[in-house]
C-alpha cells in the first residue's frame, strides 16, 4: 500500500499501520464470529465501531477466504421495506464482486421479486434495479432472503449497524419477525451494532424482548488516552514533525476519547504542520475551528427546530458537560430553568432526538462538537 500523505485517514477503510490499537477488542469480535456466536456491539456514535467491524474481517484471513461479510448501516431506514431492500442489495453487491453465478442464485431465489430484476446490455449480468416500492410483501421476500442465506454455500456474517433503529419502526412485531428468522440460521453470524445503549440493552437483556440472551454484548469506549497519545506521536515522527503532549491530551479530553474528531483534529492539524516542523496548540485550534466553521450551517439549523424549553434544557447540560440529575432542583435553579417537570419533557424528547445521551454517568450532550459550539461559537475552552 502506497504511504498515504496525511496519516490520520478519514472517510474511508483504515488499514492497521493507521488504525489506532483495539487490538484486544479486534480478538475478542474476530473469536466470537468465528466461534459462531452473535454479538451486540454498543458505542456512542463515531467511537470506531465501523472501523473496528471492517478491520476484523479484514485482517482474519479465515473470514476472508470462507465467508461473506455483509455491512448494513439502518439509521436512515424507517420500515420493515426498507430494511428488506438494503438487506438484498448489499447481498447482491456482496455476491456481484465474487461470481455471476452466485448472483444468479440469489436473484433465483427470490421469487416475489422474479422479473423486476435487470441486466447489464454489454456484460449480459444481472443487476439490482430494483426500487423500494418492487417490496410488496417485506416480510415474504425477507423470508426468501434468510432462505438463500441459509443455503449460501459460504458461512455468512451479517453486520447490522444502529440496529436499535428498527424499534422504531410502524411494524409493531418486527424484532419478533427477525429474530423468529435468525434463531432458526446455522449458517449465519450477527453482529447487532448500535449507539443508544439503554435501547440497546432493554432489547437484549430484558426477559420480555425476542432478542432476549440471544447475543454477546460488547461495549466499545474510548481508546486508552496514553495509547492514542503514543499513536498520534509516532504518526508524526514518522513524517519528520512533532507535535506537543499537553496539546493532544488537551483535545482528547475535551472530545471525551471520540475517535472521530480525534482524528479529524488532528488530520487538519497534521496538514498544517510542514516536514521538520512541530505542531503546537494554536494548530489544534485551528483545526478545531475549522470543524466548527464547516458545521456551523448544520448546527444552527438543527437548534433551529428545538423548542425554547429543550433549548434552554439542552444549552445547561453543555455548560455543565454531564448532569446526573438534571430534575433536581439544584440544576432547575442553578439555570433559571422553568420546572423539573418542563425539564423531564425536555429531556425525553432530546433524547428520543439523539441529541443527548443518557450514560452511567448521566446525562450528556451526543455530540460534543455540537456542545462546543452551543457553549460559544468558536469560543474554544483552553486546551
Amino acid at each position: 500500500m502506497e504511504k498515504p500523505r496525511n496519516p490520520f485517514i478519514l472517510g474511508h477503510r483504515i488499514s492497521r499501520p493507521y488504525f489506532c490499537d483495539r487490538k484486544f477488542e479486534q480478538e475478542k469480535l474476530t473469536s466470537a464470529v468465528l466461534n459462531g456466536r452473535n454479538v451486540v456491539l454498543i458505542s456512542p456514535r463515531r467511537m470506531g465501531k465501523t472501523s473496528l467491524i471492517h478491520i476484523s474481517f479484514h485482517e482474519s484471513e479465515e473470514i476472508r477466504q470462507e465467508y461473506l461479510t455483509i455491512f448494513i448501516d439502518i439509521l436512515q431506514t424507517n420500515s420493515l421495506s426498507e430494511f428488506t431492500y438494503l438487506l438484498g442489495k448489499e447481498i447482491f453487491d456482496a455476491l456481484a464482486e465474487k461470481s455471476v453465478t452466485r448472483v444468479q442464485g440469489f436473484l433465483a431465489a427470490l421469487k416475489s421479486l422474479k422479473g423486476t430484476f435487470g441486466f447489464d446490455p454489454i456484460s449480459g449480468t444481472p443487476t439490482f434495479n430494483i426500487q423500494l416500492g418492487d417490496i410488496k410483501n417485506p416480510e415474504y421476500t425477507l423470508k426468501e432472503i434468510f432462505k438463500y442465506i441459509e443455503e449460501s454455500e459460504k458461512q455468512v456474517i451479517i453486520t447490522i449497524d444502529e440496529f436499535q433503529q428498527i424499534t422504531k419502526y410502524p411494524e409493531k412485531n418486527i424484532e419478533a419477525i427477525l429474530r423468529s428468522h435468525i434463531q432458526h440460521l446455522s449458517n449465519a453470524t450477527f453482529i447487532f451494532a448500535g449507539s443508544e445503549q439503554s435501547i440497546l440493552q432493554e432489547m437484549f437483556v430484558s426477559s420480555n424482548r425476542p432478542f432476549y440472551q440471544s447475543s454477546e454484548i460488547m461495549h466499545l469506549g474510548p481508546i486508552d488516552e496514553d495509547i492514542y497519545l503514543e499513536f498520534t506521536q509516532k504518526m508524526f515522527l514518522e513524517r519528520e514533525r512533532t507535535i506537543e503532549e499537553d496539546s493532544v491530551r488537551r483535545m482528547y479530553r475535551l472530545f471525551d476519547g471520540i475517535t472521530f474528531y480525534l482524528q479529524r483534529t488532528m488530520n487538519g492539524a497534521f496538514a498544517e504542520t510542514p516536514e521538520g516542523g512541530r505542531c503546537v496548540k494554536e494548530t489544534v485550534l485551528r483545526s478545531i475551528r475549522g470543524m466548527l466553521a464547516a458545521n456551523e450551517v448544520i448546527y444552527r439549523e438543527i437548534l433551529s427546530n428545538v423548542s425554547v424549553s429543550q433549548k434552554s434544557t439542552l444549552y445547561a447540560i453543555a455548560k455543565e458537560r454531564i448532569v446526573k440529575n438534571p430534575m433536581g432542583s439544584a440544576f432547575v435553579k442553578k439555570y433559571s430553568l422553568p420546572s423539573s417537570s418542563s425539564v423531564q419533557s425536555a429531556i425525553l424528547k432530546l433524547v428520543k432526538s439523539g441529541m443527548i445521551t443518557k450514560t452511567e454517568e448521566g446525562y450528556t450532550i451526543t455530540d460534543p462538537l455540537l456542545r462546543i459550539f452551543i457553549n460559544g461559537l468558536y469560543s474554544i475552552p483552553e486546551i
